[in-house]
């Protein structure tokens, strides 16, 4: 008899991986406006004068 499936161990990584993905995603999603704002403001930082 072949078992079919995924081994838990690798369902585990597997997981992992996704909930970094959305939390990625999410973060993306949330600083897509704030982005440029701390973009300028690094840039601002390294200016010399």
């Amino acid at each position: 008899m072949k078992k079919r499936g995924i081994e838990q161990e690798m369902l585990g990584w597997i997981l992992i991986g996704l909930a970094v993905l959305v939390i990625l995603v999410v973060a993306v999603v949330i600083l897509q406006g704030k982005g440029s704002s701390y973009i300028e403001y690094i840039k601002q930082l390294f200016r010399f004068k």
